[in-house]
């Protein structure tokens, strides 16, 4: 890794040292944060707009601690596991900023990677500008086949939970994790009125999140993914979780992009799987 001053871009790319060091990015477009811990966006901007990403207030922001919103990175493995991290721990180990790109178009492109592992090599590719686009890309170094699972966790900022559609998933099957049940998604537009925690499987690559109360609609495009979570934890569970506040359920939707379940990636010896995600934002007519 290189010296951290010199990855800073006059104007666009500066450091911000402490505990839980940072780089704040700036654009002709918009703003972005973007924390060493876990390679996480917390923070994504277009100008004269409201935040696309949200961010809990009861976050703790210490050292080894899951970030609460943003874009958390899952992997190797999504959920619980009995005597390991949940989510794995990516999201919590200190990953270095290896690259920063101011290009021609004025967009300014960060390269981070995960601390070394005898099994593979993990870097995460982010380029801000009008639209933000994550790469997540995972290369094997084993002598044997790999099954692990990626997620890009993305926490929405929204005007209110009861105003807005998910669109792009009705007819998808879903394992909905909360009645244990396999259903496939009836309705033409996701409306959400209580807790929901689903895992969509054969997710199609472009879904969108219309919120009126914003006037806008976020726009989720994909590739390499191949499954979508919902969630929203509603009023009981969000008093259960001692980072995240009382009511902060009514401003976020979570709609998280990647390969879980049963279609977890399972990588040959010396492969490499990319999971792309583009994040951006049109005004409703």
């Amino acid at each position: 890794m290189s010296d951290l001053s010199d990855l800073e871009i006059p104007g666009h790319l500066c450091w911000v040292e402490g505990e839980m060091p940072k780089v704040r990015v700036q654009t002709r477009w918009s703003s972005a944060e973007i924390y060493l811990q876990g390679a996480q966006v917390t923070h994504f901007q277009k100008n004269a707009e409201p935040p696309l990403l949200f961010m809990s207030r009861a976050s703790q922001f210490t050292p080894g601690t899951p970030i609460r919103g943003g874009i958390p990175i899952i992997f190797p493995w999504f959920g619980a596991r009995e005597g390991f991290p949940a989510h794995g721990f990516a999201r919590s180990a200190r990953w270095s900023l290896e690259e920063t790109t101011l290009l021609a178009s004025g967009a300014v492109h960060l390269r981070f990677r995960l601390p070394p592992c005898e099994s593979w090599v993990v870097e995460l590719v982010v380029t801000v500008a009008a639209s933000l686009t994550l790469e997540l890309r995972v290369s094997s170094t084993a002598e044997q086949e790999l099954t692990f699972a990626t997620c890009l966790h993305t926490y929405f900022q929204i005007s209110a939970i009861d105003a807005i559609e998910v669109c792009g998933l009705s007819g998808v099957s879903y394992f909905d994790q909360l009645s244990h049940t396999t259903l496939t998604e009836s309705a033409d537009t996701l409306k959400i009125a209580a807790e929901i925690d689903r895992i969509y499987s054969d997710s199609p690559a472009a879904l969108e999140i219309v919120d009126p109360g914003y006037g806008r609609k976020l726009r989720l495009e994909t590739q390499g993914s191949n499954s979508t979570v919902v969630w929203n934890p509603w009023l009981e569970k969000s008093k259960q979780l001692k980072d995240f506040g009382d009511d902060e359920y009514l401003q976020m939707v979570c709609v998280e992009s990647g390969n879980l379940a049963t279609q977890q990636i399972i990588l040959p010896p010396g492969g490499c799987a990319v999971l792309r995600l583009e994040l951006s934002s049109v005004a409703l007519n």
